[in-house]
């Protein structure tokens, strides 16, 4: 008898559970007020629809948003080519090809040296100054160039000096100038300040080239 009972109270529980269920998912397609009331006919028709407005607006406005994040984006690219293009036109009006000199410096070293800082002179006057973050040896390192320099230069002879600060062999503190003479003529000039290492000297090498 116990038994029963038992039973009996197990499967008026899972009628119970059964039931909660399908009101649930009966419940589930019914349309609601603010007070949590059932709406039903026009009512729930016209809830319906304002949802439905809803949604499609914020899709249209989402679009809008895209459309104006791409806008945006074609702006940057353009406002990027103008400012280059800008740059371009104001070196040739500042320095026209006849008078223009450029300076850049090239890095092909490995255990003889690592450079940290490096001073340049146009006719014994200091016109360039930088000191090398690692990010930028890195970019030289794997073949860049750096732009030290541009200037007006009158035709003729004229002297470059530039002087090096760095890390030498075993670790120590490494100081090195090199100078030459340049000769300017009509058409651009351009002028490489090139650091290499020398296996056979077991040191870096630090020479001007000219083109």
């Amino acid at each position: 008898m116990k038994f029963n009972s038992i039973k009996r109270k197990y499967f008026a529980t899972l009628a119970a559970a059964l039931f909660l269920v399908v009101t649930n998912l009966c419940a589930s397609d019914h349309v609601y007020d603010d007070s949590g009331a059932v709406l039903t006919g026009d009512k729930a028709a016209e809830v319906e629809k304002r949802t439905l407005g809803a949604t499609e607006g914020r899709a249209k406005a989402q679009e809008s948003v895209n459309a104006l994040s791409m806008e945006i984006q074609e702006l940057k690219q353009s406002t990027i080519v103008l400012n280059k293009n800008l740059r371009i036109l104001e070196e040739d009006l500042l320095f026209p090809a006849n008078t223009q000199v450029s300076v850049f410096l090239s890095l092909d070293v490995g255990k003889f040296f690592t450079l940290d800082s490096v001073k340049l002179k146009l006719d014994g006057k200091i016109v360039s100054s930088h000191t090398y973050t690692e990010k930028e040896l890195v970019a030289l390192g794997r073949g860049g160039i750096h732009k030290l320099h541009m200037a007006n230069l009158s035709i003729g002879d004229h002297s470059l000096s530039a002087f090096f600060t760095g890390t030498g062999p075993n670790g120590r503190e490494y100081r090195r100038g090199t100078s030459q003479k340049i000769n300017k003529q009509g058409g651009l000039k351009y002028i490489e300040l090139k650091i290499t290492d020398s296996k056979m000297k077991q040191q870096p090498e630090f020479t001007v080239a000219e083109w």
